[in-house]
């Protein structure tokens, strides 16, 4: 089902904004033209949805043939049902149309059957072209310096709805609502008659900047740890953490507001530190623990976090992509009792060396290069190293590091040189050393009350 939240999902440098809005009938048959057009649109979807299921998915069918049906069968013109099945397209095996709460209610008896009718059929969707000049089906005009809404009703019949649009979005956004832009309308009708909501969305253009810093986010439990990293440099300016307790104890109702802020606050360290913004994605889907540990982690609001991030920031002009933070909690469990912080900060560390400098990461933690979407490629089959540990790959790897960065060090006190043995556990300590003296950064601690 379509959300009438905002849309938040980001291609840069577009983003897409919605314009809360409202409708307001005269009563006769203009709500009984509008009331119909619920209808037929409701119908399409349910056909669409069942009409997919059982043939598309088996190969028996083709969506241009599903479409063409469903038009037959309701009247609709093409736009209107390529729209309604635009909405269904995503939706999971079993769903319920007008929510699983009506149904039970219907089922006890609370509501009436027309009631339940109503609630299955309250929205109408039409999505906006640019080659039609904004949106075919519903259109915004102004007729004497108001804003109306022309609805297509079929028939080459249009209704004209007065369209409330609050000052201060229109007076930011009005140059989106000229027709030079596509812009996609949904109307949905509120519970028990209450009135009619609008959501106009729009996809807007946004001039990315450049930072010359990044900021490497480690997602966490209740917490964001993050490392700001110069990109020439590649010294560390700034870690510190951002708390996010909020999101696990909240009511849904209030989570998504804890979000935003959240969402905020990182877009005010990208511009404080002139950096872009990376946003750590490890695929929790497969995680497998102990009870406690499994439910903290699939209750992680991760995914509308990391859109909502990605929005806000893209909004404001600061470039923000995702990237996979495998193996970095590895790295940082090593680093931690060198640098004396916990092992999310110095997670968030090794996520900004990735970032900044892979084949040193790789180095560090003896990865393969290609790991997708964040998800691990499997454990190192036993056997397949030289010795048959990881722990010997290590230290191979931290050997090959050592040499290329501090040739002077290794290659002269190296045992095979004859020169003084190395001292136990220098390998580590050179890339600390070269770590710790950038080391005039400053812990940041911030909360989202």
């Amino acid at each position: 089902m379509v959300k009438s939240a905002i849309d938040i999902r980001c291609d840069a440098p577009h983003y897409e904004l919605t314009i809360p809005a409202r409708i307001e009938l005269s009563g006769g048959e203009e709500e009984k033209a509008l009331q119909n057009l619920f209808f037929a649109f409701g119908k399409a979807r349910r056909l669409c949805y069942s009409l997919r299921q059982k043939y598309e998915l088996k190969g028996r069918m083709s969506r241009s043939e599903i479409i063409k049906r469903v038009q037959e069968l309701t009247g609709l013109n093409s736009r209107y049902v390529k729209d309604a099945y635009a909405t269904i397209e995503h939706l999971p095996p079993h769903a319920t149309f007008g929510g699983l709460r009506n149904q039970r209610l219907r089922e006890k008896g609370k509501i009436t059957r027309a009631e339940y009718k109503k609630r299955r059929n309250s929205i109408i969707y039409a999505r906006g072209e640019k080659s039609r000049k904004g949106n075919l089906n519903m259109r915004i005009v102004e007729v004497a310096g108001e804003k109306y809404l022309r609805v297509n009703i079929g028939d080459r019949k249009w209704l004209l709805l007065k369209l409330f649009i609050p000052h201060k979005y229109m007076k930011k956004y009005a140059k989106y609502l000229d027709g030079s832009r596509p812009y996609s309308v949904l109307i949905k009708r509120k519970d028990n008659d209450e009135g009619y909501d609008v959501r106009i969305t729009i996809r807007a253009e946004c001039a990315l900047k450049e930072g010359t810093r990044l900021i490497a986010l480690d997602m966490n439990k209740s917490h964001i740890d993050f490392c700001v990293m110069d990109k020439k440099r590649k010294n560390v300016v700034a870690v510190g953490k951002i708390n996010t307790s909020e999101l696990q104890n909240t009511r849904s109702e209030k989570r998504e507001h804890q979000i935003k802020k959240v969402a905020n606050k990182v877009k005010n360290l990208a511009k404080h530190f002139n950096a872009d913004v990376f946003i750590g994605k490890l695929r929790t889907s497969k995680f497998k623990s102990h009870r406690k540990a499994n439910r903290i982690v699939h209750q992680m609001p991760q995914l509308k976090l990391r859109k909502w991030i990605k929005h806000i920031c893209v909004k404001n002009c600061v470039r923000c992509e995702e990237r996979s933070e495998a193996y970095t909690t590895k790295v940082g469990r090593m680093l931690s009792p060198i640098l004396g912080l916990d092992v999310h900060k110095c997670a968030a560390i090794a996520f900004a060396l990735k970032l900044s400098d892979y084949h040193v990461f790789k180095l560090l933690s003896v990865v393969s290069p290609n790991e997708g979407d964040g998800s691990q490629r499997g454990r190192r089959k036993r056997g397949s190293s030289p010795t048959g540990t990881a722990q010997h790959d290590f230290r191979i790897g931290m050997k090959c590091w050592a040499a290329m960065m501090f040739p002077s060090i290794v290659g002269g006190r190296g045992e095979g040189d004859g020169g003084y043995p190395e001292i136990p556990g220098i390998r580590g300590l050179l890339f600390m050393s070269r770590l710790k003296a950038c080391l005039p950064f400053h812990m940041v601690n911030i909360k989202i009350w």
